[in-house]
């Protein structure tokens, strides 16, 4: 199996190291203002607020904080053990971003009297984007030579978001999207920061014209209503920072009014005074190292368990801060003389291109070689990125910023230029997405057709020993891996989200039905969606649907949803009360089959605290009141897990996605299998129905549908089991029909 990489927080952590070096660029003088304002009162002496100076060289400490930046975040994707808080790189090149263009823009307004959005815009994208659409088009032609085509789609789609500039927002929804969010790590995910900067170029400069023709409006200094409002901005989003990193941590890491503060504190820098006290080279150089200090203790300090941003964050954001505000004092103790080191100058000099390339080469290189990175290889992807990202500042960035046709040409030739590569990366990516689409609807066929024409060795039927199905775990021509990890159950659509307590059903079976049963339980439960309805279709049932994501149905009370904190809200417990009710109100339905992932939630005790063991008396309580309303109740065994993968000569512990896992190992027959005893997690709902003794409640254990005496298996009669690394395919979950029709 090659380069599996899990979607997690952690994972991405990072930023891109967009800030542009606005302080070495010159701005033409202007002996007159382009348009003609009302006057403005001047500012009181004593409030009055320096514009930070232009500079006709490059602001060390600027570049010093770049390369910091961008060897925190390489560093920490290439070597994560080492230094677990590298993704604090990204909040330093928000501070920069915001001092910079906040300067810029400042500048301009007081030279011309407003500021010319257009040339603003046309400077950022021959700035940036060259670059960015380089390695975005570079990526896509990676993944199609050496990624499996079971990752086609999800990288491919990122690839898109990220050249449309909304690949921040695309990840914060799938981080919430309790199915997604196990997605593998696209290679084109760490543009969420550059498409969150690019959200700021955007809509800053508007806020400074709004505020420079409110300012001449009411007659008050313009900088006076840009402070303000800049300052009421930076306290929103720093309190709306706050709430969504203790409710969604997800929206605050990814989305742009929960990062804007970070920006917008570089900007009160920019618009207060870059170097107050200038001369005062020993209390500048205090808060120079004090600075670096705070960014460099934050990144060796804090771990993807560190709740980020939120206050965590003031941490390195006022570190560059206090670098910025301190300049470039000169004594012989100053960190000047460091950043002003030759390394140092060049990492800062290409810190946006290697951070662009880098962490492509993390991802695609351990497709390419077939394994995970060693040593070795992670050296060479340092190197590769440093290379890669010099050729293209010489040969990509500074030719088009400066010395092309395009450069000298107008406004409409940079619009042109730009709309129509983004267009070829969109029309590339999304080329390759529809192909994999088309693809996974002629395999769909292709297995519905087979699923239905009565083989009895389709899917879990070929472990029968009395049908003679010869290799059960054979690769056949049936195996489609694309198709398998598109093959999600229909029940996924019938789960209510984490946050909701409203319950929502599904209807399917008969219409006219000898009896009704009721389908209760989390995303797992969900998965039997295609079997009940092959018991329905024989039994002539209709079946309720009562599912929700990350929480189980039974003793919802006292076990939080999974993964989450124990000061969650309770839309577990509220939908689960409300689900019972309806069930057990409900005199049409007599059966419930029920079921949940035991081993991923935990239960809390009347103080509060959690605990991996769930008391039995706990998990029987809701039995009861099901079997006292006159149900019948069939708990149904979780099915085995995709742990214990042997990839190479190493067992995998984790959960690993089945299709691509697959789809790595080729053509092989029972690729991906895993012993029984590490597969096989302990079912506690089981075990406590079990130990109920009570004839109107019965455990249905379907693992021997997965496993044998030692191994339990991934490929079995012609169908991929699972279609990420614990939830059922829909193509085995309809074979699975014919063994439940045959137990109840």
């Amino acid at each position: 199996m090659t380069g599996q990489h899990t979607t997690t927080m952690a994972a991405v952590r990072a930023g891109t190291a967009t800030a542009v070096d606005e302080a070495t660029e010159r701005v033409p003088r202007s002996d007159r203002p382009r348009i003609g304002l009302p006057p403005v009162p001047p500012l009181p002496s004593t409030t009055r607020a320096p514009v930070p100076r232009e500079s006709s060289g490059i602001r060390v400490e600027i570049q010093a904080l770049r390369a910091l930046a961008c060897a925190l975040v390489v560093l920490y994707h290439v070597v994560p053990l080492r230094l677990p808080g590298g993704y604090v790189g990204v909040d330093v090149f928000f501070v920069v971003s915001g001092f910079l263009i906040t300067g810029h823009l400042l500048r301009e307004v007081e030279r011309n009297g407003r500021v010319r959005l257009g040339h603003f815009w046309a400077r950022r994208a021959r700035r940036l984007l060259p670059a960015a659409l380089l390695v975005l088009l570079s990526t896509a032609v990676a993944t199609f030579l050496w990624v499996p085509q079971t990752y086609w789609q999800s990288f491919l789609r990122e690839i898109g978001a990220s050249a449309l500039y909304v690949e921040n927002w695309l990840l914060a929804g799938d981080a919430v999207d309790y199915l997604a969010h196990t997605n593998a790590a696209s290679p084109a995910q760490h543009y969420w920061s550059l498409s969150t900067e690019e959200q700021f170029y955007v809509l800053w400069p508007l806020l400074i014209v709004g505020s420079v023709w409110l300012a001449a409006r009411i007659r008050v200094h313009r900088l006076v209503v840009v402070g303000g409002l800049l300052s009421a901005l930076t306290v929103a989003s720093f309190g709306y920072s706050l709430w969504t990193t203790s409710t969604s941590p997800p929206e605050a890491y990814f989305t742009t009014p929960a990062r804007a503060w970070e920006f917008g504190l570089g900007g009160l820098l920019a618009l207060l005074a870059a170097s107050p006290l200038a001369g005062r080279h020993r209390l500048r150089t205090i808060v120079s190292w004090l600075g670096f200090g705070a960014i460099a203790a934050s990144a060796f300090a804090f771990t993807a368990a560190t709740p980020f941003p939120g206050t965590a964050a003031l941490l390195p954001v006022l570190g560059t801060v206090a670098v910025i505000w301190a300049g470039a004092p000169r004594n012989d103790w100053s960190p000047t003389k460091v950043a002003d080191f030759g390394p140092v100058r060049f990492l800062g000099d290409v810190s946006y291109s290697a951070y662009l390339w880098h962490w492509p080469l993390v991802v695609i290189v351990p497709f390419a070689i077939g394994h995970e990175m060693g040593t070795l290889s992670k050296v060479g992807v340092l190197v590769a990125t440093v290379a890669l990202a010099w050729a293209t500042k010489v040969w990509v960035e500074d030719p088009v910023r400066t010395g092309t046709p395009l450069a000298r040409r107008g406004l409409g030739a940079t619009a042109a230029a730009t709309a129509l590569a983004t267009a070829l990366v969109v029309a590339v990516a999304s080329g390759g997405w529809l192909y994999v689409k088309h693809e996974v609807e002629q395999a769909r066929a292709v297995a519905e057709a087979w699923a239905t024409g009565g083989d009895p060795c389709f899917g879990a039927g070929a472990l029968d020993p009395q049908r003679g199905c010869g290799d059960p775990f054979a690769y056949t021509e049936t195996v489609n891996t694309t198709f398998a990890k598109a093959d999600g159950s229909r029940g996924m659509s019938c789960l209510s989200v984490l946050a909701e307590t409203e319950v929502q059903t599904c209807r399917f079976g008969s219409d006219d039905p000898d009896e009704t049963v009721a389908l209760f339980g989390d995303s797992h439960t969900a998965s039997l969606y295609e079997a009940m309805e092959e018991v329905a279709e024989e039994r002539n049932w209709a079946v309720v649907t009562y599912l929700k994501a990350g929480c189980p149905p039974l003793a919802t009370a006292r076990m939080p949803a999974v993964n989450q904190p124990s000061d969650e809200p309770p839309a577990c417990a509220e939908w689960g009360a409300e689900a019972l009710r309806q069930i057990t109100a409900d005199p049409a339905i007599t059966q419930v089959f029920t079921s949940y992932r035991s081993d991923v939630y935990k239960y809390r005790d009347d103080l509060g605290a959690l605990h991996d063991e769930i008391p039995a008396e706990v998990a029987q309580a809701p039995m009861r009141l099901l079997a006292d309303a006159g149900k019948q109740v069939h708990v149904v065994r979780a099915v085995p897990t995709t742990n214990g993968v042997h990839l190479g000569p190493e067992l995998v512990s984790l959960e690993v996605s089945a299709p691509d896992c697959i789809a790595a190992a080729g053509e092989v027959d029972d690729a991906c299998a895993g012993p029984r005893e590490v597969r096989l997690t302990p079912d506690r709902l089981a075990e406590a129905a079990t130990a109920l003794q009570d004839g109107r409640v019965s455990v249905l254990d379907l693992t021997d549908a997965f496993c044998d005496e030692k191994t339990c298996h991934s490929v079995i009669g012609g169908t991929v089991v699972y279609f990420d690394g614990s939830h059922l395919s829909a193509t085995f979950s309809r074979s699975l029909g014919q063994l439940i029709a045959a137990r109840v």
